[in-house]
């Protein structure tokens, strides 16, 4: 009998719901690891936390997901960034700038061949969610599965056939030589 309890046992798709006094950042770190972070890794990403990489031989193509210093207990706001930079335009670029670290970051401004906040594309300018540690969650769950499926990883792909050189996106008035 417990083997047929088991065989007919299916594991919710969702994480357990949090306990009544979770806080939102504990709800946030929660629904990235269970919710964003497996849809990511089914789209071909590895990594884990904030950071996901689309393996690829030429280009680091990332993808992170940043908050805001703002956030507190209650609420965290948040956003998606993309990252398009050529492995050898990194290097060289650290070349001439030590201080670049060995992998670029797409939450953080440095050389790029494309740079973009995803509410550009999906808002029309620069846009933060925010998740409130008292809300379901499953509706915005959903709603970053969208942009992350639809919007995201399309465009990190177009944006890796395009070898044109950048900066394109958000970012492009960045200086990229970093001199």
């Amino acid at each position: 009998m417990a083997f047929l309890k088991r065989k007919n046992h299916r594991p919710s798709d969702s994480p357990q719901p949090p306990p009544a006094d979770e806080r939102a950042p504990e709800l946030f770190k929660s629904v990235l690891a269970h919710r964003w972070a497996p849809a990511l890794r089914e789209l071909g990403f590895k990594g884990s936390g904030r950071l996901f990489v689309l393996p690829d031989d030429r280009d680091w193509v990332m993808l992170g997901f940043q908050s805001s210093s703002a956030s507190n207990a209650e609420w965290v706001k948040f956003t998606i960034n993309l990252l398009v930079v050529g492995k050898q335009a990194w290097e060289e670029a650290r070349e001439r700038s030590p201080h670049l670290s060995a992998e670029p970051s797409p939450n953080t401004i440095g050389p790029h061949r494309y740079l973009q906040r995803i509410g550009h594309l999906t808002h029309g300018g620069d846009h933060w969610w925010r998740l409130y540690a008292s809300q379901d969650t499953e509706p915005l769950v959903a709603e970053i599965l969208v942009v992350l499926r639809d919007v995201a990883v399309p465009k990190l792909r177009q944006e890796m056939t395009d070898q044109r050189p950048g900066p394109r996106g958000t970012f492009e008035g960045i200086r990229q030589d970093n001199r």
